[in-house]
Protein backbone atom coordinates (compact mmCIF):
# COMPACT_ATOMS: atom_id res chain seq x y z
CA UNK A 1 0.00 0.00 0.00
CA UNK A 2 1.48 3.44 -0.64
CA UNK A 3 2.44 5.72 1.85
CA UNK A 4 0.96 8.68 1.79
CA UNK A 5 3.80 10.75 3.86
CA UNK A 6 6.67 9.44 1.19
CA UNK A 7 4.76 9.08 -2.71
CA UNK A 8 6.55 7.52 -5.06
CA UNK A 9 6.03 8.95 -8.73
CA UNK A 10 3.67 6.76 -11.08
CA UNK A 11 6.11 6.25 -13.68
CA UNK A 12 4.21 3.94 -15.74
CA UNK A 13 1.18 5.81 -15.95
CA UNK A 14 3.01 9.34 -16.78
CA UNK A 15 4.97 7.21 -19.61
CA UNK A 16 1.46 6.03 -20.74
CA UNK A 17 -0.01 9.87 -20.55
CA UNK A 18 3.43 11.10 -22.60
CA UNK A 19 3.15 8.04 -24.81
CA UNK A 20 -0.40 9.69 -25.96
CA UNK A 21 0.73 12.62 -26.57
CA UNK A 22 3.20 11.49 -28.69
CA UNK A 23 1.90 9.14 -30.67
CA UNK A 24 -1.94 10.53 -31.22
CA UNK A 25 -3.79 13.71 -31.41
CA UNK A 26 -4.12 15.90 -28.69
CA UNK A 27 -7.65 17.04 -27.08
CA UNK A 28 -9.26 19.70 -28.94
CA UNK A 29 -8.46 22.62 -26.82
CA UNK A 30 -4.92 22.31 -28.03
CA UNK A 31 -5.82 23.25 -31.43
CA UNK A 32 -5.67 27.26 -30.43
CA UNK A 33 -1.80 26.69 -29.85
CA UNK A 34 -1.00 25.30 -33.09
CA UNK A 35 1.69 28.23 -33.20
CA UNK A 36 3.51 26.75 -30.53
CA UNK A 37 3.69 22.72 -31.78
CA UNK A 38 7.54 22.89 -31.28
CA UNK A 39 7.15 23.73 -27.50
CA UNK A 40 4.46 20.76 -27.22
CA UNK A 41 6.81 18.57 -29.06
CA UNK A 42 9.86 19.70 -27.37
CA UNK A 43 7.81 18.33 -23.60
CA UNK A 44 7.02 15.34 -24.89
CA UNK A 45 10.42 14.17 -25.97
CA UNK A 46 11.80 16.09 -23.13
CA UNK A 47 9.30 14.05 -20.05
CA UNK A 48 10.08 10.45 -22.18
CA UNK A 49 13.98 11.02 -22.01
CA UNK A 50 13.33 12.32 -18.08
CA UNK A 51 11.50 8.64 -17.92
CA UNK A 52 14.14 6.81 -19.70
CA UNK A 53 11.82 6.02 -22.62
CA UNK A 54 14.28 5.36 -25.31
CA UNK A 55 13.06 6.78 -29.37
CA UNK A 56 13.25 4.46 -32.15
CA UNK A 57 15.65 5.25 -34.97
CA UNK A 58 12.51 6.20 -37.31
CA UNK A 59 11.05 8.34 -34.64
CA UNK A 60 14.91 10.13 -34.22
CA UNK A 61 14.42 10.61 -38.22
CA UNK A 62 11.32 11.94 -37.94
CA UNK A 63 11.95 14.60 -35.20
CA UNK A 64 15.13 15.60 -37.42
CA UNK A 65 13.06 15.92 -40.48
CA UNK A 66 10.52 17.80 -38.94
CA UNK A 67 12.41 20.05 -37.05
CA UNK A 68 14.42 21.09 -39.81
CA UNK A 69 11.77 21.44 -42.16
CA UNK A 70 10.41 24.64 -39.96
CA UNK A 71 13.60 26.25 -40.75
CA UNK A 72 12.88 29.69 -41.67
CA UNK A 73 14.92 31.05 -44.62
CA UNK A 74 16.10 34.58 -42.40
CA UNK A 75 17.39 32.70 -39.74
CA UNK A 76 15.66 30.93 -37.00
CA UNK A 77 12.49 28.42 -36.89
CA UNK A 78 9.01 28.99 -37.21
CA UNK A 79 6.50 27.43 -34.29
CA UNK A 80 4.79 25.17 -36.68
CA UNK A 81 4.12 24.21 -40.50
CA UNK A 82 1.07 26.39 -40.57
CA UNK A 83 3.05 29.46 -39.71
CA UNK A 84 6.06 28.44 -42.26
CA UNK A 85 4.19 29.31 -45.20
CA UNK A 86 5.91 31.47 -47.41
CA UNK A 87 3.34 34.44 -48.39
CA UNK A 88 4.75 37.54 -47.68
CA UNK A 89 3.25 38.61 -44.95
CA UNK A 90 4.09 35.40 -43.07
CA UNK A 91 7.60 35.46 -44.42
CA UNK A 92 8.32 38.52 -43.12
CA UNK A 93 8.16 37.72 -39.03
CA UNK A 94 7.46 34.23 -38.51
CA UNK A 95 10.29 32.26 -37.08
CA UNK A 96 10.26 33.32 -33.43
CA UNK A 97 12.96 33.38 -30.45
CA UNK A 98 10.96 30.81 -28.71
CA UNK A 99 10.56 28.00 -30.68
CA UNK A 100 14.40 28.66 -32.15
CA UNK A 101 15.19 27.60 -28.25
CA UNK A 102 12.75 24.60 -28.44
CA UNK A 103 13.91 23.69 -32.01
CA UNK A 104 17.73 23.44 -31.37
CA UNK A 105 16.70 21.22 -27.98
CA UNK A 106 14.58 19.20 -29.93
CA UNK A 107 17.47 18.30 -32.17
CA UNK A 108 19.71 17.37 -29.29
CA UNK A 109 17.09 15.63 -27.47
CA UNK A 110 17.18 13.22 -31.11
CA UNK A 111 20.75 12.13 -30.74
CA UNK A 112 20.98 9.10 -29.36
CA UNK A 113 24.62 9.01 -28.61
CA UNK A 114 27.50 11.29 -28.11
CA UNK A 115 29.06 10.91 -32.30
CA UNK A 116 25.43 11.65 -33.13
CA UNK A 117 25.05 14.97 -30.61
CA UNK A 118 28.74 16.22 -32.66
CA UNK A 119 26.15 16.46 -35.65
CA UNK A 120 23.22 17.07 -34.03
CA UNK A 121 22.95 20.42 -35.55
CA UNK A 122 23.69 19.87 -38.90
CA UNK A 123 21.15 21.37 -41.45
CA UNK A 124 20.91 24.41 -39.15
CA UNK A 125 21.89 27.73 -40.81
CA UNK A 126 24.22 28.23 -37.76
CA UNK A 127 25.77 31.27 -39.14
CA UNK A 128 22.21 32.88 -40.30
CA UNK A 129 20.84 31.81 -37.23
CA UNK A 130 22.92 33.49 -35.26
CA UNK A 131 22.80 36.92 -37.14
CA UNK A 132 19.27 36.66 -36.60
CA UNK A 133 19.00 36.53 -32.63
CA UNK A 134 21.72 39.87 -32.48
CA UNK A 135 19.35 41.16 -34.23
CA UNK A 136 16.71 40.63 -31.94
CA UNK A 137 18.69 42.02 -29.31
CA UNK A 138 17.65 46.30 -28.73
CA UNK A 139 20.27 49.27 -27.61
CA UNK A 140 19.25 48.36 -23.60
CA UNK A 141 20.24 45.35 -23.99
CA UNK A 142 16.79 43.58 -23.98
CA UNK A 143 15.27 40.95 -26.81
CA UNK A 144 12.30 41.10 -28.48
CA UNK A 145 10.44 37.91 -29.64
CA UNK A 146 10.43 38.26 -33.78
CA UNK A 147 11.37 40.82 -36.64
CA UNK A 148 8.76 42.51 -38.62
CA UNK A 149 9.70 43.73 -41.48
CA UNK A 150 13.37 44.75 -40.41
CA UNK A 151 11.50 45.94 -37.12
CA UNK A 152 11.95 43.62 -33.57
CA UNK A 153 8.93 43.17 -32.22
CA UNK A 154 7.60 41.95 -28.61
CA UNK A 155 8.02 43.08 -24.66
CA UNK A 156 11.49 43.52 -23.36
CA UNK A 157 10.31 40.40 -21.55
CA UNK A 158 13.31 38.81 -19.32
CA UNK A 159 12.08 35.01 -21.07
CA UNK A 160 13.50 36.64 -24.67
CA UNK A 161 16.81 36.91 -22.74
CA UNK A 162 16.92 33.48 -21.33
CA UNK A 163 16.02 32.04 -24.48
CA UNK A 164 18.83 34.38 -26.63
CA UNK A 165 21.36 33.19 -23.82
CA UNK A 166 20.23 29.36 -24.47
CA UNK A 167 20.48 30.03 -28.27
CA UNK A 168 24.03 31.40 -28.12
CA UNK A 169 25.40 28.75 -25.68
CA UNK A 170 23.92 25.56 -27.99
CA UNK A 171 25.39 26.86 -31.41
CA UNK A 172 27.98 29.75 -31.05
CA UNK A 173 30.74 27.41 -29.64
CA UNK A 174 34.47 28.30 -29.21
CA UNK A 175 35.37 30.11 -32.31
CA UNK A 176 37.84 32.71 -32.93
CA UNK A 177 37.84 36.22 -34.42
CA UNK A 178 38.63 35.81 -37.90
CA UNK A 179 37.72 31.91 -38.35
CA UNK A 180 35.13 30.84 -41.16
CA UNK A 181 32.56 30.27 -39.08
CA UNK A 182 33.45 33.38 -37.27
CA UNK A 183 29.97 35.56 -36.19
CA UNK A 184 29.77 38.86 -34.38
CA UNK A 185 28.27 37.82 -30.19
CA UNK A 186 25.70 39.25 -28.57
CA UNK A 187 26.32 42.58 -26.38
CA UNK A 188 26.72 40.57 -23.41
CA UNK A 189 27.40 43.55 -21.52
CA UNK A 190 24.57 45.05 -21.95
CA UNK A 191 22.02 41.64 -21.38
CA UNK A 192 23.67 41.43 -18.14
CA UNK A 193 22.48 45.54 -17.41
CA UNK A 194 19.03 44.90 -18.66
CA UNK A 195 18.77 41.65 -16.22
CA UNK A 196 20.37 43.94 -13.59
CA UNK A 197 17.40 46.61 -14.13
CA UNK A 198 14.89 44.24 -13.62
CA UNK A 199 15.79 43.26 -9.86
CA UNK A 200 12.75 45.00 -7.36
CA UNK A 201 12.28 46.33 -3.95
CA UNK A 202 11.70 42.47 -3.13
CA UNK A 203 14.73 40.67 -4.27
CA UNK A 204 12.58 39.49 -6.84
CA UNK A 205 12.82 39.93 -10.87
CA UNK A 206 10.24 41.43 -12.99
CA UNK A 207 10.30 42.71 -16.58
CA UNK A 208 11.58 45.93 -14.97
CA UNK A 209 11.85 47.32 -11.49
CA UNK A 210 8.77 49.10 -11.62
CA UNK A 211 6.76 45.79 -11.90
CA UNK A 212 5.66 43.13 -9.95
CA UNK A 213 8.25 40.28 -8.87
CA UNK A 214 7.62 36.81 -10.32
CA UNK A 215 9.31 33.40 -9.86
CA UNK A 216 9.08 32.80 -13.86
CA UNK A 217 11.61 36.20 -14.67
CA UNK A 218 13.80 35.46 -11.55
CA UNK A 219 14.17 31.70 -13.14
CA UNK A 220 14.67 33.22 -16.67
CA UNK A 221 17.40 36.35 -15.57
CA UNK A 222 19.41 33.41 -13.38
CA UNK A 223 19.28 30.63 -16.18
CA UNK A 224 20.35 33.54 -18.96
CA UNK A 225 23.33 34.90 -16.43
CA UNK A 226 24.41 30.94 -15.33
CA UNK A 227 24.56 30.10 -19.12
CA UNK A 228 26.76 33.54 -19.87
CA UNK A 229 28.94 31.87 -17.57
CA UNK A 230 29.19 28.64 -18.84
CA UNK A 231 31.86 27.64 -21.00
CA UNK A 232 30.72 27.84 -24.72
CA UNK A 233 32.71 24.00 -25.42
CA UNK A 234 32.49 20.97 -23.21
CA UNK A 235 35.76 21.26 -22.31
CA UNK A 236 37.00 24.61 -20.82
CA UNK A 237 36.64 24.68 -17.33
CA UNK A 238 33.92 26.15 -15.97
CA UNK A 239 34.36 30.33 -15.71
CA UNK A 240 33.96 31.99 -12.45
CA UNK A 241 30.45 33.70 -11.99
CA UNK A 242 30.87 36.86 -13.58
CA UNK A 243 27.86 37.31 -15.14
CA UNK A 244 25.68 36.49 -12.21
CA UNK A 245 27.27 38.89 -10.06
CA UNK A 246 27.04 42.28 -12.06
CA UNK A 247 23.64 41.19 -13.09
CA UNK A 248 22.08 40.26 -9.39
CA UNK A 249 23.06 43.56 -7.40
CA UNK A 250 20.82 41.84 -4.27
CA UNK A 251 21.94 38.20 -3.97
CA UNK A 252 20.34 37.85 -0.65
CA UNK A 253 16.87 39.53 -1.57
CA UNK A 254 16.77 37.16 -4.39
CA UNK A 255 16.98 33.98 -1.85
CA UNK A 256 15.17 35.44 0.25
CA UNK A 257 11.98 36.15 -2.24
CA UNK A 258 12.44 32.83 -3.85
CA UNK A 259 12.36 31.01 -0.02
CA UNK A 260 9.13 32.75 0.33
CA UNK A 261 7.57 30.97 -2.32
CA UNK A 262 6.48 27.39 -0.73
CA UNK A 263 3.67 27.62 1.86
CA UNK A 264 1.71 24.77 3.51
CA UNK A 265 -1.18 23.66 1.32
CA UNK A 266 -4.68 23.32 2.77
CA UNK A 267 -7.81 21.74 1.27
CA UNK A 268 -10.35 24.43 0.77
CA UNK A 269 -12.70 23.34 3.44
CA UNK A 270 -16.23 25.85 2.08
CA UNK A 271 -17.15 25.59 -1.38
CA UNK A 272 -18.87 29.26 -0.98
CA UNK A 273 -15.95 30.94 0.31
CA UNK A 274 -15.74 34.00 -1.82
CA UNK A 275 -12.57 34.32 -1.89
CA UNK A 276 -10.78 31.00 -2.48
CA UNK A 277 -7.30 30.00 -0.63
CA UNK A 278 -5.65 27.11 -0.41
CA UNK A 279 -2.73 27.81 1.36
CA UNK A 280 -1.66 29.52 5.09
CA UNK A 281 1.91 31.60 4.06
CA UNK A 282 4.89 30.03 6.84
CA UNK A 283 7.50 31.35 8.20
CA UNK A 284 11.01 31.05 5.89
CA UNK A 285 12.64 28.17 8.08
CA UNK A 286 9.37 26.00 9.94
CA UNK A 287 9.53 22.99 9.87
CA UNK A 288 5.67 21.68 10.52
CA UNK A 289 5.25 21.18 6.56
CA UNK A 290 2.19 18.50 5.64
CA UNK A 291 2.58 19.36 1.57
CA UNK A 292 4.03 22.30 0.37
CA UNK A 293 3.08 24.54 -2.75
CA UNK A 294 4.67 27.13 -4.50
CA UNK A 295 3.25 30.28 -5.89
CA UNK A 296 4.79 32.86 -8.51
CA UNK A 297 4.13 36.20 -6.84
CA UNK A 298 2.89 37.52 -3.47
CA UNK A 299 -0.69 36.02 -2.20
CA UNK A 300 -1.15 33.99 -5.14
CA UNK A 301 -2.52 30.39 -5.01
CA UNK A 302 -0.27 27.19 -5.18
CA UNK A 303 1.05 26.04 -9.08
CA UNK A 304 2.56 23.19 -10.08
CA UNK A 305 4.70 25.16 -12.42
CA UNK A 306 6.25 27.30 -9.40
CA UNK A 307 7.80 24.17 -7.70
CA UNK A 308 9.98 24.15 -10.86
CA UNK A 309 10.23 27.84 -11.35
CA UNK A 310 11.36 28.68 -7.98
CA UNK A 311 13.04 25.60 -7.31
CA UNK A 312 15.34 25.68 -10.35
CA UNK A 313 16.07 29.15 -9.41
CA UNK A 314 17.65 28.22 -5.99
CA UNK A 315 19.19 25.11 -7.54
CA UNK A 316 20.99 27.36 -9.76
CA UNK A 317 22.05 29.80 -7.38
CA UNK A 318 23.28 26.80 -5.21
CA UNK A 319 20.46 26.97 -2.39
CA UNK A 320 18.85 23.68 -2.60
CA UNK A 321 18.45 23.03 1.55
CA UNK A 322 15.73 25.67 1.15
CA UNK A 323 13.49 23.51 -0.62
CA UNK A 324 11.27 21.54 1.26
CA UNK A 325 11.89 18.56 -0.34
CA UNK A 326 9.63 15.84 0.85
CA UNK A 327 6.79 18.25 1.64
CA UNK A 328 7.11 19.22 -1.70
CA UNK A 329 6.98 15.69 -3.15
CA UNK A 330 3.62 15.08 -1.11
CA UNK A 331 2.32 18.38 -2.56
CA UNK A 332 2.99 16.94 -6.37
CA UNK A 333 1.99 13.65 -5.52
CA UNK A 334 -0.22 13.68 -3.80
CA UNK A 335 -2.17 16.71 -4.95
CA UNK A 336 -1.52 17.87 -8.34
CA UNK A 337 0.00 14.52 -9.59
CA UNK A 338 -3.22 12.75 -11.95
CA UNK A 339 -4.44 9.08 -11.87
CA UNK A 340 -4.19 9.38 -15.73
CA UNK A 341 -0.58 10.41 -15.87
CA UNK A 342 0.89 13.86 -15.88
CA UNK A 343 0.06 16.79 -13.37
CA UNK A 344 -2.66 19.03 -13.34
CA UNK A 345 -2.08 22.64 -12.60
CA UNK A 346 -4.07 22.92 -9.21
CA UNK A 347 -5.95 19.96 -7.66
CA UNK A 348 -9.23 19.09 -9.28
CA UNK A 349 -7.78 20.19 -13.11
CA UNK A 350 -6.90 17.95 -15.99
CA UNK A 351 -3.49 17.37 -16.38
CA UNK A 352 -1.75 19.28 -18.92
CA UNK A 353 1.82 18.98 -20.97
CA UNK A 354 2.89 22.26 -19.50
CA UNK A 355 2.28 21.59 -15.98
CA UNK A 356 3.12 18.14 -16.14
CA UNK A 357 6.48 18.28 -17.80
CA UNK A 358 7.05 21.03 -15.32
CA UNK A 359 6.23 18.57 -11.99
CA UNK A 360 9.07 16.17 -13.37
CA UNK A 361 11.19 18.70 -13.81
CA UNK A 362 10.75 19.87 -10.19
CA UNK A 363 11.13 16.21 -8.94
CA UNK A 364 14.53 15.56 -11.22
CA UNK A 365 15.77 18.33 -9.09
CA UNK A 366 15.08 17.05 -5.96
CA UNK A 367 16.63 13.98 -7.15
CA UNK A 368 13.98 11.70 -7.54
CA UNK A 369 14.84 7.81 -7.72
CA UNK A 370 12.07 7.56 -11.04
CA UNK A 371 14.14 10.22 -12.79
CA UNK A 372 17.33 11.60 -15.03
CA UNK A 373 18.90 14.19 -13.08
CA UNK A 374 17.82 17.54 -14.58
CA UNK A 375 20.20 20.49 -16.31
CA UNK A 376 18.46 22.67 -14.06
CA UNK A 377 19.96 25.79 -15.91
CA UNK A 378 19.53 24.71 -19.97
CA UNK A 379 15.39 23.57 -18.59
CA UNK A 380 14.07 20.59 -21.11
CA UNK A 381 17.85 18.73 -21.44
CA UNK A 382 18.21 15.93 -18.65
CA UNK A 383 21.89 15.75 -17.61
CA UNK A 384 22.10 12.53 -19.73
CA UNK A 385 21.50 14.15 -22.66
CA UNK A 386 24.38 14.38 -25.36
CA UNK A 387 26.11 18.00 -24.48
CA UNK A 388 28.69 17.41 -27.55
CA UNK A 389 26.14 19.95 -29.41
CA UNK A 390 27.51 22.76 -28.23
CA UNK A 391 30.91 22.17 -29.96
CA UNK A 392 29.18 20.95 -32.88
CA UNK A 393 29.81 24.01 -35.08
CA UNK A 394 30.36 23.89 -39.03
CA UNK A 395 31.57 26.02 -41.27
CA UNK A 396 29.38 28.29 -43.04
CA UNK A 397 28.04 26.81 -46.35
CA UNK A 398 28.61 28.66 -49.62
CA UNK A 399 25.99 31.75 -50.29
CA UNK A 400 24.12 30.07 -53.05
CA UNK A 401 23.19 26.81 -51.05
CA UNK A 402 22.00 28.98 -47.73
CA UNK A 403 19.32 30.56 -49.36
CA UNK A 404 18.18 27.33 -50.23
CA UNK A 405 16.49 26.78 -46.78
CA UNK A 406 12.97 26.73 -48.66
CA UNK A 407 13.42 24.46 -51.75
CA UNK A 408 10.79 25.11 -54.58
CA UNK A 409 9.15 21.57 -53.86
CA UNK A 410 8.38 22.82 -50.37
CA UNK A 411 7.59 25.90 -51.37
CA UNK A 412 4.94 24.91 -53.83
CA UNK A 413 4.07 22.13 -51.23
CA UNK A 414 2.84 24.77 -48.64
CA UNK A 415 1.05 27.20 -51.28
CA UNK A 416 -0.87 24.75 -52.44
CA UNK A 417 -2.11 22.48 -49.40
CA UNK A 418 -5.54 23.24 -48.01
CA UNK A 419 -5.89 25.07 -44.72
CA UNK A 420 -8.19 21.64 -43.62
CA UNK A 421 -5.05 19.45 -44.23
CA UNK A 422 -3.30 21.15 -40.93
CA UNK A 423 -5.76 20.42 -38.81
CA UNK A 424 -7.62 17.16 -37.23
CA UNK A 425 -9.26 15.24 -39.51
CA UNK A 426 -11.25 13.90 -36.64
CA UNK A 427 -12.39 17.01 -35.20
CA UNK A 428 -15.79 16.97 -36.95
CA UNK A 429 -16.19 13.82 -35.60
CA UNK A 430 -15.56 14.52 -32.36
CA UNK A 431 -17.72 17.38 -32.66
CA UNK A 432 -20.70 15.61 -33.42
CA UNK A 433 -20.19 13.26 -30.39
CA UNK A 434 -20.05 16.64 -28.30
CA UNK A 435 -23.51 17.96 -29.97
CA UNK A 436 -24.92 14.44 -28.78
CA UNK A 437 -23.96 14.88 -25.61
CA UNK A 438 -25.38 17.98 -25.05
CA UNK A 439 -28.70 17.41 -26.83
CA UNK A 440 -29.24 14.20 -24.92
CA UNK A 441 -28.10 15.98 -21.46
CA UNK A 442 -24.64 13.95 -20.99
CA UNK A 443 -25.94 10.67 -21.69
CA UNK A 444 -23.18 8.51 -23.25
CA UNK A 445 -25.45 5.36 -24.00
CA UNK A 446 -27.47 7.84 -26.56
CA UNK A 447 -24.09 8.36 -28.57
CA UNK A 448 -22.46 5.55 -28.99
CA UNK A 449 -22.55 5.78 -32.65
CA UNK A 450 -21.15 8.75 -32.73
CA UNK A 451 -18.20 8.09 -30.23
CA UNK A 452 -17.52 4.98 -32.30
CA UNK A 453 -16.93 6.92 -35.51
CA UNK A 454 -14.70 9.48 -33.87
CA UNK A 455 -12.56 6.21 -32.32
CA UNK A 456 -12.32 4.79 -35.83
CA UNK A 457 -11.12 8.27 -37.48
CA UNK A 458 -8.57 8.29 -34.60
CA UNK A 459 -7.81 4.83 -35.42
CA UNK A 460 -7.38 5.02 -38.91
CA UNK A 461 -5.64 8.37 -38.90
CA UNK A 462 -3.05 6.75 -36.61
CA UNK A 463 -2.59 3.70 -38.43
CA UNK A 464 -2.06 5.66 -41.39
CA UNK A 465 0.37 8.30 -39.65
CA UNK A 466 2.73 4.89 -38.09
CA UNK A 467 2.95 3.88 -42.01
CA UNK A 468 4.59 6.92 -42.88
CA UNK A 469 6.54 6.79 -40.04
CA UNK A 470 5.88 9.90 -39.27
CA UNK A 471 4.40 9.31 -35.61
CA UNK A 472 2.71 12.46 -33.88
CA UNK A 473 4.98 14.98 -35.64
Amino acid sequence: MADPDNPSLDKQQHIKYWQRCHKTYLPSPYTAYDSTRLTFACFIISSLDLLSVPLTSSERTAIRRWVLSLQHPEGGFCGSSTHALPGQEAYKGTANIAATFFALVLLGLAAENEDEARSAFKGVDRVRLLKWVKRLQREDGSFGQILWDGEIMGGRDMRHSYLASCIRWMLRGDVKEGDEAWVDDLDVDKMIAHVKRGQTYDGGVAESSQLESHAGYAYCAIGALSLLDRPLNSTSIHSPEKAMEEGIPNRQGLVQFLASRPFSYLPQEEEDDEVEENFIESKIGSTDYGHVGFNGRWNKKADTCYCWWAGGSLAMLGNTSIIPVLPSRRYLLNITQHRIGGFSKAVGRPPDMYHSFLGLAALATMGDEDLKEFDVDAINMSSSTPKDTVDAVEPPKAKETESKAWSDDKRRKFETKSKSEFYDPCQEAAQASYRCLFRNGGDKNMCGEYFQAYRDCKQEWTEKRRREGRGWF
